[in-house]
């Protein structure tokens, strides 16, 4: 039997015959404005055209044969669209709600009024998420980890019965690969999951509900690997810790550095060698073995190309030191302003993250703001036609080797005006060493 939640006023258009459902009405309930609304209809492509015709926008089906559209409507300026789905209402909406996966979700709003199954007003009060029925994760193989993205985004709580619901939920998962949803789908979630104000504890509980296993086992060989050195967390903890500092340091970190962050030591189970002059265990190439195992996880989750690239660098280039001087300190991230300003990020988070050189996270931030304090060129000071015309040359890689060198010499200060870039490319063309003072 539906149950009277709350009084509250939606404060979207809602066409005839649909009721919004769902997250939309959750995150009012919580205090937060929804982009992304649902709708149960009782024609839902009626009422998809009705609300078309109301707010504008573009219409398409998202499964034509299960009644099931979706309306996107731009806003103004950089704001995201508002999206409007519509489904078919099957049978009652008690019954509808019945079929949803968790309390918190399986609300809906009629008249000014919020209805929702028995136990969801409590979850509401202790901000829990609860499953309907333990069956309805089945009916959708992505339940499970939804739910954990969900309670790391909106700051609610997994009680014990819903983590050993998931556990079980992961078993069935890794039993049944057949059963598994789509990697794009899959990869929203983690996106999203990633992206929230509580992404390392979201891991963790991914891990210790096996949930690691089923959607990134390639991470599982890090829990309870023991470091040794500076390391006084296992590389799993490690790992959660440079996603938690990389966040805290940064809190508007894109998607590739905190992925860059989850997958920096991957590499480090591949690479474990014993070393028996300094009595531990060392991780040696464990970057650039990282880096290619990342990439290939990324790409198997259908990440853009382009991320993953920026993501296969970052880890590849997580371990380099930052050199002192000022000179030698702008050269160093000319050399890799391509991955500016996430990689100084991660090398703090990843010293943050340890025992003993915690002090280094600050020097590589200062150092990193010092050197970004006069912006790190664009372009070189002469263009290629005048380089040619400076040195006799054709077009050909001597060219981009000039440009290149007049670039790094202008990054590090040697060079400011054009008549000090041709005095440094004659002295070059001329057999001199490149003067790197």
């Amino acid at each position: 039997m539906l149950r009277l939640l709350a009084h509250l006023g939606f404060p979207f258009y809602t066409p005839k015959g649909a009721f919004p459902v769902g997250g939309a009405v959750r995150d009012l309930l919580l205090g937060r404005r929804p982009l992304d609304l649902d709708f149960a209809a009782r024609d839902p492509l009626a009422a998809a055209k009705e609300a078309q015709a109301r707010l504008g926008g573009t219409l398409f089906p998202l499964d034509e044969g299960r009644g099931q559209y979706r309306l996107v409507v731009p806003r103004p300026g950089p704001q995201p669209p508002l999206t409007l789905d519509f489904a078919p209402l099957e049978a009652t909406l008690e019954e509808d709600l019945l079929r949803r996966d968790f309390r918190l979700n399986a609300l809906l709003w009629k008249e000014g009024r919020v209805f929702g199954l028995p136990g969801a007003e409590g979850d509401l009060c202790r901000r829990l998420l609860v499953p309907v029925r333990e069956a309805n994760l089945y009916a959708d193989p992505l339940r499970s980890l939804r739910a954990v993205r969900l309670a790391a985004s909106l700051g609610l709580g997994l009680p014990a019965e819903t983590r050993r619901a998931l556990s079980r939920h992961a078993r069935f998962l890794l039993a049944h690969p057949e059963a598994l949803p789509a990697r794009e789908r899959v990869r929203e979630e983690l996106a999203k999951l990633l992206l929230s104000p509580r992404a390392a504890w979201g891991l963790h509980i991914l891990e210790r509900t096996g949930l690691l296993d089923v959607y990134l086992p390639e991470l599982r060989p890090l829990v309870g690997l023991e470091q040794g050195g500076v390391h006084h967390l296992d590389a799993w903890r490690h790992t959660l810790s440079v996603l938690f500092h990389l966040s805290w340091l940064w809190p508007e970190a894109p998607l590739a550095a905190r992925l860059a962050a989850l997958y920096h030591d991957v590499g480090k189970p591949l690479t474990r060698r014993y070393d028996p002059e300094r009595g531990r265990f060392r991780f040696l190439g464990h970057a650039e073995v990282g880096a290619e195992v990342a990439a290939a996880s990324l790409l198997g989750l259908r990440f853009p190309k382009a991320a993953v690239e920026e993501v296969r660098a970052l880890v590849r280039r997580h371990m380099d030191r930052p050199p002192e001087g000022q000179k030698a300190l702008r050269r160093f991230y000319f050399r890799r302003k391509d991955l500016l300003p996430a990689l100084p990020y991660l090398m703090a988070a990843d010293r943050l993250g340890t025992r003993g050189v915690e002090g280094e996270a600050w020097e590589v931030l200062e150092g990193f703001q010092l050197a970004a304090q006069t912006p790190l060129p664009e372009r070189p000071l002469l263009s290629g036609e005048e380089v040619m015309a400076l040195l006799g040359l054709r077009p050909g890689p001597e060219v981009g080797r000039a440009l290149a060198l007049l670039l790094e010499a202008q990054a590090e200060g040697r060079v400011q005006s054009p008549e000090e870039a041709k005095a440094l490319l004659l002295y070059w063309k001329g057999g001199g060493q490149d003067p790197a003072s």
